[in-house]
C-alpha cells in the first residue's frame, strides 16, 4: 500500500478533528478572522519543526519565487473561502469546495506535472459529486452566483497551491520550500487585521482553548498534508485520499460532540439518506484509487 496514501488519510482525519475544534471556537464568538489568523500564526510554529533536518545547503535563490508564489495561492484561498462564507451561504459553499480534487487533476492534466488516468479523473469526480452530497445543509442559500463564483475561486487556488507543492519542494528543498511558502502565508495574514469584528484581546477565555485545539490540531494535519505532496508528489491521488475528511465527518462528528458535550446538528431523513449516499460514493473514490 502507499504510504502517501495513508499519510492523507491520516491527515484528513486530524482536519476533521480540528474543524469540530474550530466549529466550538467560532460558538464561542471568536470570529472566522480572527480564528484564522490565530491558525495561520501557529502554522509558522508548526511548520518551522522541518528546518530541524534541514540541510546545510543553502537557499536556491534563483528559485525563491516558487515558495513564494505557493504562500500567496494558499493565502488567497483562505481570503476567497472567508469571503464565500460572509457574502453567500455556507450550505453552498461548503459543497462546492469539492470541486478542489477535479481542479487539481485538471492543473495536473495541463501542466503534465503528474500522470493521470482515467481511473484517477473518476475517484476525483466521484469525490466531487460525495462532496457536494456530504456537505450541503439542505438549507436556501443567498447570493447564489456570487457563493459559487468565491467557492470555486477558493478551490482553484487550493488546488494551484498543492501542484507547487508536489511539483517543486523537493526540487527546491522540502524543508525549506514548505516553512517558506507558510511563512508567507502568515505574514499576508496581517492584512486581515482590519476586518476584524474585534481585536484579539477580545476573545473569551471560554474560546481560547478550543482556538488553540483548532489552531494546533489544523497546523499538524497541514504539515502532514503538505509533507506527504512534496515528498511523494502524487497530488491528485493523494487530494482524493484527503477528501475523506468529508467521511469522516459523518462517522465522527457526532460522536465526538457527544463526548465532548458540544453543540450537535440536526438531521433530517433526507439530509441523512444523502449523506449516506454522499459517503457511499467517497468509499467507491477511495477504493478506485487503492485499485
Amino acid at each position: 500500500m502507499d504510504i502517501s496514501l495513508i499519510f492523507s488519510g491520516l491527515a484528513a482525519f486530524g482536519y476533521t478533528i480540528a474543524a469540530i475544534f474550530s466549529k466550538q471556537a467560532l460558538a464561542e464568538g471568536c470570529g472566522v478572522l480572527r480564528l484564522s489568523f490565530v491558525i495561520n500564526l501557529v502554522f509558522i510554529a508548526v511548520f518551522a519543526v522541518l528546518l530541524v533536518d534541514a540541510s546545510s545547503e543553502p537557499i536556491p535563490w534563483r528559485l525563491i519565487h516558487l515558495p513564494i508564489l505557493t504562500g500567496l495561492l494558499f493565502f488567497l484561498g483562505q481570503v476567497f473561502t472567508f469571503s464565500a462564507i460572509r457574502m453567500g451561504d455556507v450550505s453552498l459553499q461548503t459543497p462546492i469546495m469539492g470541486t478542489k480534487v477535479v481542479f487539481v487533476v485538471l492543473i495536473a492534466l495541463w501542466l503534465g506535472t503528474e500522470q493521470v488516468t482515467l481511473q484517477l479523473i473518476l475517484a476525483a469526480v466521484l469525490s466531487m459529486i460525495a462532496i457536494a452530497l456530504l456537505g450541503f445543509s439542505g438549507g436556501g442559500a443567498k447570493r447564489v452566483g456570487l457563493t459559487i463564483v468565491l467557492a470555486l475561486s477558493s478551490s482553484l487556488f487550493f488546488a494551484s497551491s498543492d501542484t507547487m507543492v508536489g511539483a517543486y519542494g523537493s526540487v527546491f528543498g522540502l524543508p525549506k520550500f514548505l516553512f517558506i511558502a507558510i511563512l508567507v502565508n502568515g505574514l499576508l495574514s496581517f492584512l486581515m487585521i482590519p476586518f476584524f469584528k474585534g481585536s484579539l484581546l477580545q476573545i473569551t477565555r471560554k474560546a481560547w482553548p478550543w482556538v488553540l485545539l483548532a489552531a494546533f490540531g489544523m497546523g499538524l494535519q497541514a504539515l502532514l498534508l503538505n509533507y506527504t505532496l512534496a515528498r511523494y508528489q502524487n497530488v491528485s491521488a493523494i487530494n482524493v485520499i484527503y477528501s475523506s475528511r468529508g467521511l469522516w465527518s459523518v462517522f465522527f462528528a457526532i460522536p465526538v460532540a457527544i463526548l465532548l458535550s458540544l453543540p450537535r446538528e440536526r438531521l433530517t431523513a433526507r439530509m441523512l439518506w444523502q449523506r449516506g449516499i454522499g459517503a457511499l460514493l467517497l468509499c467507491v473514490a477511495i477504493a478506485t484509487v487503492f485499485s
